[in-house]
């Protein structure tokens, strides 16, 4: 999936028209293309496009050549994707991951820092050692 959260809103944009389409196709099992522009258009308007090109790439919908020219219906992988909670589920698992991530990172951290110091006292206590030898 494209990454959205760069992007201010856009997975909620992405939401909102997979959402829409699909309310749509509880009748039909795909639209006009330009229906969809002349539908859309007006809420997203120069996005709309920009908006698409995300679907098409990340397979949530697609486009054939039917009865009434080009037309557009949500591939079942867009239907499983919004069913299991869409951009906004995949922006808050990657958030999640990342804070494991800075959490892992800043543990690692503390070890490494713990390991220096028990090697540079123990290489203090061989030096006293060998020369109180001395």
């Amino acid at each position: 999936m494209e990454l959205t959260s760069k992007t201010s809103g856009l997975d909620e944009k992405l939401d909102g028209l997979l959402s829409l389409l699909m309310h749509d196709f509880e009748d039909v099992p795909a639209i006009p293309l330009t229906d969809f522009h002349d539908r859309y258009g007006e809420f997203f308007g120069e996005e709309l496009y920009n908006l698409q090109e995300i679907l098409f790439e990340d397979g949530l919908v697609k486009c054939f050549v039917g009865p009434e020219g080009l037309q557009l219906e949500i591939t079942h992988k867009g239907i499983g994707f919004m069913a299991k909670g869409g951009y906004s589920r995949a922006i808050r698992e990657e958030m999640v991951s990342h804070d494991d991530a800075l959490r892992a990172r800043k543990k690692n951290r503390i070890v490494h820092i713990l390991i220096t110091i028990v090697f540079m006292a123990a290489i203090a206590i061989c030096f006293y050692l060998h020369k109180k030898t001395d």
